[in-house]
Formats: structure tokens, sequence, C-alpha cells
């Protein structure tokens, strides 16, 4: 028997739908194989902490301002992959490998849910696939990222075992892998409790049980996922005050346009039509029929994502990170099962069509980014070891569609040139470092590296040469300005530019300069 492309892909069981399987995961994984380090957002900053938290010892310019305290905490993942690894595989490639694990196992948890619900990849599994690459991952949210994708794999199996294994088996594996996805971030901890409970409540509807034993099976079904409250309650009563961002409509619309946000406002919006309206007229059809335990799933998410604020715990873009994973499973929802054969070629041709042209975009966009990092970055070269380095990056006025690639790029000078810095993150519970640099005050930690031109009238940062003003001289020896610079750069007599090959202005803080306050209206 001749197997055609659909055909292979769609296969029920047997070698062709493992070659399918190890096909589409090779293709999810050409983004990041086509550069050197990934090009996310947040990832430069994450970089500079685990210098701090592997190499602390051997860079003592380091040791007075920095500390590193490990602490059972739900936001742990990458932080615990880079520590097995990084003396086999140095930091940048124990953070890449982590990095490739995470989306090799977001792509396999997507189609093993499919082949565990529908009992083959779906062309709607195959349309699903380049969430993974969403705008949580492109942000670099990588401990979210990993628990995210373990909770899909989790669950693949979890439903396997419920129907397959005995009684005790999917109990014993959530109390297992639910703590260790809770030690990777929380949010992979509820969202594995999301899908569980909704299974466990589609079987419980078709059953016809009543509303009080509807409650118990649920319960009965997920409660070893009640396992990590115990060292939830201790973390978050360390935390102390958080932050909660206020609900707007606007920023829920924003969100909702925002799964495949990667680097274009045009190729990524068109991406999302397609994939909304394959998945509308799929859904419409006369032989649609749904999964009912991952249709609750996604109305679970797209409620729990509409009442959700933007930052919680002081967690930012709290709501905005479930919409990839709500458009993923409600496409992993709709069964093949009614369509017609041909019907299944046709959709599994333009879903395969859709995947590799999200792919080949995803890997243009990292490559040209890696480009403009790798300009920026020679910058460093002009700044001496030790260095105690302001970096301050510009965002236009209006905000931008592509994730903020520079926004920790001065955490790269911590890495490289062993220099104190002013954008790294520092939560109360919520991260194991701890920065001591009382002279800088404000300037000491992040987000005072965010700043915007002085022309913005309503500016969500402070204005650039507010900033450069109130930076205390004598906390800082050099300053690095990048980003969208103005046609004319603040002058400061204090401040000496210096000749350099990489992009950005940079100053030498002159040592007669009087220190100024590090008071900073926002």
């Amino acid at each position: 028997m001749i197997f055609s492309a659909p055909d292979v892909l769609t296969a029920k069981r047997g070698p062709f739908s493992y070659a399918a399987f190890a096909i589409l995961l090779a293709i999810s994984l050409v983004p990041l194989m086509a550069v050197g380090l990934p090009p996310l957002s947040d990832l430069y900053g994450h970089l500079g902490r685990y210098v701090i938290q592997t190499d602390l010892a051997n860079r003592p310019e380091l040791a007075p301002y920095y500390a590193f305290e490990w602490k059972v905490i739900g936001n742990l993942g990458v932080d615990l992959l880079v520590e097995v690894l990084h003396s086999h595989l140095g930091l940048e490639g124990a953070v890449k490998a982590s990095v490739i694990a995470t989306q090799l196992l977001a792509a396999t948890g997507i189609l093993a849910i499919s082949r565990q619900v529908h009992g083959r990849i779906t062309p709607f599994a195959i349309l699903a696939l380049p969430l993974i690459y969403g705008f949580p991952f492109n942000f670099g949210f990588l401990n979210f990222s990993l628990a995210m994708a373990l909770a899909l794999v989790t669950f693949a199996i979890w439903l396997r075992l419920r129907q397959s294994a005995g009684r005790w088996w999917p109990h014993l594996l959530l109390a297992v892998v639910g703590p260790v996805i809770w030690l990777c971030h929380t949010y992979g901890w509820a969202f594995l409790g999301l899908m569980c409970g909704s299974a466990a409540l589609a079987d419980a509807i078709e059953r016809k049980d009543r509303p009080q034993t509807l409650v118990l099976r649920v319960l009965g079904e997920c409660w070893p996922l009640l396992l990590p409250l115990i060292p939830m309650l201790a973390w978050r009563a360390d935390t102390g005050k958080t932050v909660t961002g206020e609900w707007l409509i606007l920023l829920k619309a924003f969100s909702l346009a925002s799964p495949l946000r990667t680097g274009s406002l045009i190729l990524d919006g068109l991406s999302l039509q397609i994939m909304v309206i394959f998945g509308y007229w799929a859904a419409r059809s006369k032989w649609a029929h749904f999964d009912l335990r991952l249709a609750l799933a996604a109305i679970f998410c797209a409620v729990a994502f509409l009442i959700m604020p933007p930052r919680i715990f002081g967690s930012y873009f709290a709501d905005m990170r479930l919409v990839p994973y709500m458009f993923a499973l409600a496409l992993l929802a709709i069964s093949p099962r009614r369509f017609p054969r041909q019907i299944i070629r046709w959709m599994t041709c333009l879903a395969l069509a859709f995947f590799i042209a999200r792919m080949a975009i995803t890997t243009f966009v990292y490559v040209e980014r890696e480009k403009t990092l790798e300009r920026t970055l020679v910058t460093l070269d002009a700044v001496p070891r030790g260095a105690k380095l302001a970096t301050f990056v510009i965002a236009p006025c209006a905000g931008s569609w592509e994730p903020p690639i520079l926004w920790h790029i001065g955490s790269m000078a911590l890495v490289r040139r062993n220099a104190i810095v002013n954008d790294q993150w520092e939560f109360s519970g919520l991260n194991p470092l701890r920065i001591h640099n009382p002279t800088a005050g404000y300037f000491a930690r992040d987000p005072s590296q965010m700043v915007e031109p002085d022309t913005c009238t309503k500016p969500n940062y402070p204005h650039l040469s507010d900033i450069l003003r109130h930076l205390p001289r004598d906390a800082f020896t050099y300053v690095w300005v990048v980003g969208e610079l103005p046609a004319q750069m603040p002058e400061f007599a204090d401040l000496r530019p210096l000749p350099h090959r990489g992009a950005g202005v940079l100053y030498k803080v002159m040592p007669t300069s009087r220190s100024n306050s590090t008071k900073v209206v926002r």
C-alpha cells in the first residue's frame, strides 16, 4: 500500500505515525537550530542570573553586589536544568539545551495529546504546533514555558494511564510529577490541574452524575495535585507584599491578538487569522465533533484568561501567557473522525503548509535578531572587566509589536565582562537572586534600564534625559544607551562619549563629577 504525505501524517498507528511524529518534532526545532543562543527577550537577564548561580565564586568582582540563595519556590525550572548541565555543556550551552528541551517537550505534548484523544495526529494538532513559539516563549519566560510543556506531556500520559493502567497509576503520576512541575513554575502546575480536572468533569458529565457526585469524582481523580499546596503556602507567605495589575478590556483584546506574536504584525496577524478561520470552518462544518475533555479545558482556560489581571504575584503578562495554550486546546478538541478522508488529506496539507511557513518565519526572525544582538554586543569590547555599567534601553513611545529584544542586553556585560549591571530582577520569594548595591538605589535593578524618548507625552517609563540626570554618578563607571536613539542625545559634562564598534552610545562617567539624587519620578 502506498501512502501519500497526508496519510503518513495522520496514520493512526504503526511506523508511519511514528515517522510523522519525529518529522514534525524535527521541523519544530528548526528556529532554535538556526541560531546560537536563542534570541528571546528575557533570556539575557536569565543568563546573567545563571552566572551568579553557577560561577560567583570565580568572579570576585560580582561577589560584593550579588548573592544566590536557593529556596523551594514555584519558579525554578530552567535554573535547575542549568545547575545540572552547565558543568558538561558550559553556561550558554546549558541554556540552549534547556530551551531546546522545552520546545521538544511542548511539541511532543501537543502531538501526544492528539494521538491519545483522537488516535492519530490530526490536522488541527499540526495547526497548533506554531503556538509553542508564541508570545510567552518569545518573551523569554523560560520557567513558565518549561512547566507548560511538561504539563502537556504529563496530561497525555495521564490520559493513557486512565485508559489502560490500574486505578492508582494516574494518581501516582500526578503525585510524583505534579510537585516537579510546580517547582518549575506554578502556572504549569495549575494548567495541569485545569486539564485533568476538565477531563474528569467531562467523564462525570457523560455518565450523567449528580452535582454532588460530580464534584467528588473530580476531586477523587485529581487530589494528588493538591500536594504542592503545602510548599506553596509557605512560599507565598515569604513573598511579602505583591502587586496585581489592573484589568483592562483593551489589554485583553490585544492579548487575544498576540498568541503568535513573533516579529511582524502583518505576518503574525495574518497567521492568526488563518488559524482561526481554519478552526472555525472545521468547528462549524457538518462533520464537526469535539472531545469534551479538551473542549472544557479550552473553555476554562478562556474563563481564567478573562478574569485574570495582567499581573499576579509579581508575574507580568499573567493573563496573556495563557492565550497560546487556550488556542492549542481549542484546536486539539476538534475531532476529524467524521470528516471524509479526502477532506482530512486536504486539511492536513494546509495545516502542514501553515506549520512550515510559521517555522520559516520564526527562523528568519531569529536569525535577524541574532545579527542585531551581535552588532550590539560588540560594544562590550570597550567596557573594562569589573565595570559598573548602567544600561538604558530606549523604547518607542507607541510601543512595538516585536518583543523587546534589547531590554536585558545589559546583563550580557555581567556574563562576559563581570560588570555590575542595573537590569537584573529581584523579587522577594519569586527568584533566588539577591542584589546589594545601596549606592545605586533605584538604579540597582530592573526596571531601571527601561526608558523612553523625551518626546513621549504619556510615557510608560521615565524619559531618557531625566534618567541620565538622576543617575548616581558614584554608583556607576560607564553608561550604555541602546535602542532607538534620538537625533540629539542629551549632553552632560560628566558623561564622556567613548569610541566603540558596536551599537548605541557608550559613556565614561567622569570621576570628578558630583553625585546626583537617585530619586526618579515615574
